[in-house]
């Protein structure tokens, strides 16, 4: 029994050892990775327009701000304030809704995706006037709306959904208006 034991601590320490030495090459296969992929990303980047290039930042902006919280609220507990950051009750709709306009309209051109973009835009867009309008039912429940301050990050989401729609719009226009020129 005792033989069979450290027979499985040698075992165990000789796949340590092997594992420890396998390091570095793991660690230098993902750098080549990344490089490749960042590479690739750079030479995709470099073929876009400019209002390409521009309307790809805006539809990034508008996911990071949607993931990020919108309101705040302070709590007093004793002498102590402390201020409390949440984002909405249909964070994961404005959240999915960026993220698929972003991969879609980021990295892939088709004939329906100016229908999906202009459509989630306005979708997007009534959701927060809504929520808005009446923060009770769409952005928070258990909060009173006078005690909550909207966030610097809900007029970012708003701004880089308004500018992400107008620069989409000349996008497009400038791909129709070279296609036309190439047809």
């Amino acid at each position: 029994m005792t033989n069979s034991l450290l027979s499985k601590c040698f075992d165990f320490f000789q796949f340590f050892k092997e594992s420890l030495l396998f390091v570095p090459e793991l660690v230098l296969a993902w750098w080549h990775l990344t490089k490749r992929i960042f590479l690739a990303l750079y030479r995709y980047w470099n073929t876009k327009l400019l209002y390409d290039k521009i309307f790809f930042i805006f539809l990034f902006l508008q996911l990071l701000f949607s993931v990020l919280p919108w309101f705040s609220y302070q709590i007093r507990f004793f002498e102590m304030v402390e201020t409390i950051f949440l984002g909405p009750k249909l964070n994961s709709v404005f959240i999915l809704l960026s993220l698929l306009n972003f991969f879609f309209l980021g990295f892939w051109k088709s004939s329906w995706t100016r229908i999906w973009f202009f459509s989630t835009e306005m979708i997007a867009i009534v959701f927060v006037i809504w929520g808005y309008l009446d923060p009770k039912r769409y952005f928070y429940d258990f909060v009173k709306p006078e005690e909550v301050g909207l966030g610097l990050s809900f007029y970012l989401f708003l701004g880089s959904v308004f500018l992400a729609f107008v620069f989409g719009y000349l996008t497009f226009k400038k791909e129709d208006e070279v296609l036309g020129r190439l047809s």
